[in-house]
């Protein structure tokens, strides 16, 4: 049986004591949370839903793509608020009635103007999760000819509108360097819009971005 001096043991725990009191300091610094203003980009994947008609039928548009940039200052208490400038566009595909369904054509583009409040859950590691929402103002440039399905015709739509839209997120930021994160979320998205019998747009938006601080 191997056996350890008694003294060899105790100076194998008092360096065990010191590595672990230390290390938790140095990685709470390194780790610290970024305080002040920032700037940043983000890229999207947009999901719209299938928009319901009604008196029945819906309109269903591909998935589409978004870029936005961003402007945000982190206080002390760890609330977060953020201006954003972003763009979108997604096709139309199909109108379905009546047990039959027509191809549309066009698209839409989407600019909106928003403000957000987002709270930063300190994990004292490089992963710091977040919650909150935002709402602004969302203008839309259509471009949908009149299409007909099994006798139910659904009204074309070229022209802009201005809408209030609103929205929930989550994420979680990953500090790459003391002044870079880079951030992917999830946002679920409600725009105002309903028109022709139409519901209100909503979709789901896919995000990742780059955070830089000032």
């Amino acid at each position: 049986m191997i056996r350890f001096a008694p003294v060899t043991l105790a100076a194998a725990a008092a360096a065990l004591l010191a590595t672990t009191a230390i290390a938790p300091s140095a990685q709470a610094q390194e780790n610290r949370l970024n305080y002040g203003s920032y700037g940043g980009i983000t890229g999207g994947y947009l999901m719209p839903q299938d928009t319901d008609r009604s008196g029945g039928g819906y309109l269903e548009r591909d998935n589409g793509y978004g870029i936005s940039a961003q402007y945000g200052h982190r206080f002390r208490n760890n609330l977060r608020l953020e201006g954003e400038l972003g763009y979108g566009n997604m096709d139309n595909d199909r109108y379905h009635a009546n047990g039959g369904s027509v191809g549309t054509g066009g698209d839409t583009d989407q600019f909106s103007l928003t403000g957000a409040a987002y709270y930063d859950i300190a994990t004292n590691t490089p992963l710091t999760p977040y919650v909150g929402g935002g709402a602004g103002i969302m203008h839309q440039r259509h471009d949908r000819p009149a299409v007909t399905s099994n006798g139910s015709t659904l009204g074309g739509n070229d022209g802009n509108d201005t809408d209030f839209t609103a929205f929930g997120e989550v994420g979680i930021g990953y500090k790459v360097s003391d002044g870079l994160e880079i951030v992917p979320s999830y946002r679920y998205q409600w725009i105002n819009d309903g028109a022709q019998g139409l519901d209100d747009t909503t979709q789901h938006v896919a995000r990742i971005g780059f955070r830089s601080w000032f």
